[in-house]
Protein backbone atom coordinates (compact mmCIF):
# COMPACT_ATOMS: atom_id res chain seq x y z
CA UNK A 1 0.00 0.00 0.00
CA UNK A 2 2.72 2.46 1.03
CA UNK A 3 4.81 1.51 -2.00
CA UNK A 4 1.87 2.27 -4.31
CA UNK A 5 1.36 5.70 -2.74
CA UNK A 6 5.06 6.54 -3.05
CA UNK A 7 5.09 5.40 -6.69
CA UNK A 8 1.99 7.50 -7.43
CA UNK A 9 3.59 10.57 -5.85
CA UNK A 10 6.75 10.01 -7.92
CA UNK A 11 4.60 9.72 -11.03
CA UNK A 12 2.81 13.00 -10.31
CA UNK A 13 6.13 14.73 -9.70
CA UNK A 14 7.48 13.29 -12.94
CA UNK A 15 4.50 14.62 -14.91
CA UNK A 16 4.88 18.04 -13.28
CA UNK A 17 8.59 18.17 -14.12
CA UNK A 18 8.05 17.18 -17.75
CA UNK A 19 5.24 19.74 -18.08
CA UNK A 20 7.49 22.34 -16.48
CA UNK A 21 10.21 21.59 -19.01
CA UNK A 22 7.71 22.07 -21.82
CA UNK A 23 6.48 25.38 -20.39
CA UNK A 24 10.02 26.71 -19.96
CA UNK A 25 10.88 25.76 -23.53
CA UNK A 26 7.63 27.29 -24.82
CA UNK A 27 8.25 30.54 -22.95
CA UNK A 28 11.84 30.60 -24.21
CA UNK A 29 10.70 30.19 -27.81
CA UNK A 30 7.83 32.67 -27.55
CA UNK A 31 9.82 35.47 -25.88
CA UNK A 32 13.13 35.12 -27.73
CA UNK A 33 13.57 37.50 -30.68
CA UNK A 34 15.48 36.96 -33.93
CA UNK A 35 18.70 38.22 -32.34
CA UNK A 36 18.49 35.58 -29.61
CA UNK A 37 17.37 37.81 -26.72
CA UNK A 38 14.54 37.06 -24.33
CA UNK A 39 12.87 40.45 -24.01
CA UNK A 40 10.29 41.94 -21.72
CA UNK A 41 7.56 44.31 -22.78
CA UNK A 42 8.45 47.86 -23.79
CA UNK A 43 7.57 50.36 -21.08
CA UNK A 44 7.48 54.13 -21.03
CA UNK A 45 10.00 55.75 -18.67
CA UNK A 46 9.68 59.45 -17.85
CA UNK A 47 10.89 61.98 -15.33
CA UNK A 48 10.32 65.72 -14.90
CA UNK A 49 13.94 65.90 -13.78
CA UNK A 50 17.27 65.46 -15.54
CA UNK A 51 17.77 61.72 -15.09
CA UNK A 52 16.11 58.36 -14.86
CA UNK A 53 17.87 55.57 -13.04
CA UNK A 54 17.09 52.01 -12.00
CA UNK A 55 17.52 50.66 -8.53
CA UNK A 56 20.86 48.97 -7.91
CA UNK A 57 21.22 45.49 -9.39
CA UNK A 58 23.61 43.39 -7.33
CA UNK A 59 25.33 40.57 -9.20
CA UNK A 60 27.37 38.16 -7.14
CA UNK A 61 29.54 35.15 -7.82
CA UNK A 62 30.28 32.34 -5.41
CA UNK A 63 33.86 31.89 -6.62
CA UNK A 64 36.49 34.03 -8.29
CA UNK A 65 36.77 31.35 -10.98
CA UNK A 66 33.05 31.35 -11.84
CA UNK A 67 31.53 34.11 -13.94
CA UNK A 68 28.00 33.35 -12.74
CA UNK A 69 26.30 36.61 -13.79
CA UNK A 70 27.34 36.14 -17.41
CA UNK A 71 26.64 32.40 -17.33
CA UNK A 72 23.10 33.02 -16.09
CA UNK A 73 22.20 36.17 -18.01
CA UNK A 74 24.41 36.02 -21.08
CA UNK A 75 24.63 39.36 -22.87
CA UNK A 76 22.13 42.00 -21.72
CA UNK A 77 20.61 44.40 -24.25
CA UNK A 78 18.87 47.68 -23.42
CA UNK A 79 17.02 49.61 -26.11
CA UNK A 80 15.70 53.13 -25.53
CA UNK A 81 13.63 55.17 -27.98
CA UNK A 82 13.46 58.88 -27.21
CA UNK A 83 10.04 60.39 -26.51
CA UNK A 84 11.41 63.91 -26.07
CA UNK A 85 12.86 66.22 -28.76
CA UNK A 86 16.33 66.16 -27.18
CA UNK A 87 17.15 62.56 -28.03
CA UNK A 88 18.20 59.91 -25.56
CA UNK A 89 21.30 58.76 -23.70
CA UNK A 90 21.38 55.30 -22.17
CA UNK A 91 24.27 53.95 -20.12
CA UNK A 92 25.18 51.37 -17.50
CA UNK A 93 27.73 52.02 -14.76
CA UNK A 94 28.77 50.97 -11.29
CA UNK A 95 26.16 52.10 -8.77
CA UNK A 96 28.71 53.99 -6.68
CA UNK A 97 29.77 56.00 -9.75
CA UNK A 98 26.15 56.73 -10.66
CA UNK A 99 25.44 57.89 -7.11
CA UNK A 100 28.34 60.32 -7.34
CA UNK A 101 27.42 61.54 -10.83
CA UNK A 102 23.76 62.15 -9.96
CA UNK A 103 24.31 63.53 -6.43
CA UNK A 104 22.01 66.53 -5.97
CA UNK A 105 20.46 66.12 -9.43
CA UNK A 106 16.68 66.15 -9.96
CA UNK A 107 15.98 62.55 -10.86
CA UNK A 108 13.52 59.67 -10.84
CA UNK A 109 14.26 56.12 -9.74
CA UNK A 110 12.44 53.39 -11.65
CA UNK A 111 11.06 51.02 -9.01
CA UNK A 112 8.63 49.14 -11.26
CA UNK A 113 10.16 48.84 -14.75
CA UNK A 114 7.63 46.28 -16.00
CA UNK A 115 4.33 47.83 -14.92
CA UNK A 116 1.26 46.23 -16.47
CA UNK A 117 -0.10 49.52 -17.83
CA UNK A 118 3.07 50.05 -19.89
CA UNK A 119 4.29 53.01 -17.82
CA UNK A 120 7.17 52.39 -15.42
CA UNK A 121 6.58 53.30 -11.80
CA UNK A 122 9.03 55.91 -10.53
CA UNK A 123 9.97 57.85 -7.40
CA UNK A 124 11.03 61.46 -7.96
CA UNK A 125 13.63 63.39 -5.97
CA UNK A 126 13.97 67.13 -6.61
CA UNK A 127 17.33 68.74 -7.22
CA UNK A 128 19.40 70.69 -9.72
CA UNK A 129 20.75 70.05 -13.23
CA UNK A 130 23.64 67.83 -14.25
CA UNK A 131 27.08 69.35 -13.76
CA UNK A 132 28.64 67.13 -16.44
CA UNK A 133 27.00 66.24 -19.75
CA UNK A 134 26.26 62.51 -20.14
CA UNK A 135 28.72 61.99 -23.00
CA UNK A 136 31.49 63.75 -21.04
CA UNK A 137 31.17 61.57 -17.94
CA UNK A 138 33.76 58.80 -17.79
CA UNK A 139 31.73 56.43 -15.60
CA UNK A 140 29.97 54.37 -18.27
CA UNK A 141 30.81 50.75 -18.94
CA UNK A 142 28.53 50.86 -21.99
CA UNK A 143 26.58 53.81 -23.40
CA UNK A 144 24.85 55.13 -26.50
CA UNK A 145 23.20 58.43 -27.39
CA UNK A 146 21.38 60.16 -30.22
CA UNK A 147 17.93 60.71 -31.64
CA UNK A 148 15.42 57.96 -32.24
CA UNK A 149 16.28 54.50 -30.95
CA UNK A 150 19.58 53.66 -29.29
CA UNK A 151 20.78 50.31 -27.88
CA UNK A 152 23.58 49.06 -25.70
CA UNK A 153 24.77 45.51 -25.08
CA UNK A 154 26.51 44.69 -21.82
CA UNK A 155 28.38 41.66 -20.51
CA UNK A 156 27.34 41.37 -16.83
CA UNK A 157 30.08 41.28 -14.24
CA UNK A 158 29.94 40.83 -10.46
CA UNK A 159 29.17 44.02 -8.57
CA UNK A 160 26.42 46.62 -8.10
CA UNK A 161 25.15 48.15 -11.33
CA UNK A 162 22.67 50.85 -12.35
CA UNK A 163 21.07 51.67 -15.68
CA UNK A 164 20.66 55.38 -16.44
CA UNK A 165 18.53 57.11 -19.07
CA UNK A 166 18.95 60.82 -19.84
CA UNK A 167 18.39 63.11 -22.78
CA UNK A 168 21.23 63.39 -25.27
CA UNK A 169 22.46 66.69 -23.83
CA UNK A 170 21.39 66.18 -20.21
CA UNK A 171 18.33 68.44 -20.22
CA UNK A 172 14.94 68.00 -18.54
CA UNK A 173 12.49 66.36 -18.81
CA UNK A 174 13.57 62.83 -19.71
CA UNK A 175 11.42 60.36 -21.60
CA UNK A 176 12.00 57.10 -23.45
CA UNK A 177 10.36 53.82 -24.33
CA UNK A 178 12.69 51.18 -22.87
CA UNK A 179 13.03 47.47 -23.63
CA UNK A 180 15.34 45.20 -21.63
CA UNK A 181 16.39 41.76 -22.80
CA UNK A 182 19.01 39.11 -22.11
CA UNK A 183 20.26 35.97 -23.80
CA UNK A 184 19.46 33.84 -20.72
CA UNK A 185 21.40 30.77 -21.84
CA UNK A 186 20.34 29.00 -18.66
CA UNK A 187 16.76 28.53 -19.91
CA UNK A 188 17.77 25.70 -22.22
CA UNK A 189 19.73 24.08 -19.40
CA UNK A 190 16.79 24.45 -17.01
CA UNK A 191 14.40 22.87 -19.51
CA UNK A 192 16.82 19.95 -20.04
CA UNK A 193 17.29 19.41 -16.29
CA UNK A 194 13.53 19.41 -15.69
CA UNK A 195 12.96 17.00 -18.57
CA UNK A 196 15.67 14.54 -17.51
CA UNK A 197 14.56 14.70 -13.87
CA UNK A 198 10.97 14.06 -14.92
CA UNK A 199 11.94 11.08 -17.07
CA UNK A 200 14.07 9.58 -14.29
CA UNK A 201 11.29 10.00 -11.71
CA UNK A 202 8.80 8.60 -14.20
CA UNK A 203 10.97 5.54 -14.68
CA UNK A 204 11.29 5.03 -10.93
CA UNK A 205 7.52 5.44 -10.53
CA UNK A 206 6.92 2.88 -13.27
CA UNK A 207 9.25 0.37 -11.61
CA UNK A 208 7.60 0.99 -8.25
CA UNK A 209 4.10 0.47 -9.62
CA UNK A 210 5.20 -2.70 -11.38
CA UNK A 211 6.67 -4.08 -8.15
CA UNK A 212 3.48 -3.23 -6.23
CA UNK A 213 1.27 -4.95 -8.81
CA UNK A 214 3.56 -7.98 -8.94
CA UNK A 215 3.50 -8.29 -5.16
CA UNK A 216 -0.31 -8.18 -5.17
CA UNK A 217 -0.48 -10.88 -7.84
CA UNK A 218 1.94 -13.16 -6.02
CA UNK A 219 0.31 -12.78 -2.61
CA UNK A 220 -2.80 -14.93 -3.44
CA UNK A 221 -0.60 -17.59 -5.02
CA UNK A 222 1.52 -17.79 -1.89
CA UNK A 223 -1.61 -18.05 0.27
CA UNK A 224 -2.99 -20.94 -1.83
CA UNK A 225 0.33 -22.75 -1.65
Amino acid sequence: MVGGIVAAVFLMLAVALVMGAGLVKLADTAMRDDAGYVTGTTTSWSSPGYALRTESVDLETGSASLDLPHRLLGTVRVTAEATTPDGVFVGVARTADVDTYLAGVAQSTVDDPFAEDGTAGTTYVDGGPLEVAPADADIWTESASGTGTRSITWEPEPGSWTLVVLTGDGTAPVGADVTIGAELPGLDTLAAVLLVSGLVLGGLAGIGLWLVLRTREEAPRAARA
